[in-house]
């Protein structure tokens, strides 16, 4: 078994002597486990390594199946935001206070 001191260096001792060893297994360490150097000023870092939010809330909203209804029942398929608005323009056409029919408008009369 090989001892940690080999010939009687330990690895303080290695790194003092020899500066360009110490930053080789800097950057092999860097590489291996993703460390980053302490560079004492803000890098940004940490942010780029945050996983992106935009695939999880994409997951979270299913996808509107407005167009598949629309394939499957072609005959007047309407949403409830669409038909909530239906039923009021009818509610107000009927108390005379709608929009007027496509081309009926006051330009129309003159």
């Amino acid at each position: 078994m090989a001892s940690s001191k080999a010939a009687g260096y330990t690895t303080r001792k290695l790194y003092q002597t020899y500066p360009a060893l110490r930053r080789e297994v800097n950057k092999v360490q860097q590489e291996i486990f993703g460390y980053f150097p302490n560079l004492g000023v803000r890098t940004g870092h940490q942010k780029t390594k945050k996983s992106l939010q935009g695939v999880y809330l994409n997951r979270y909203y299913d996808e509107p199946i407005d167009k598949y209804a629309r394939k499957a029942h072609p005959e007047g398929f309407m949403t409830e935001l669409q038909e909530r608005r239906h039923v009021k323009r009818e509610f107000m056409r009927r108390k005379g206070k709608g929009p007027p029919k496509k081309g009926s408008g006051k330009r129309s009369k003159k």
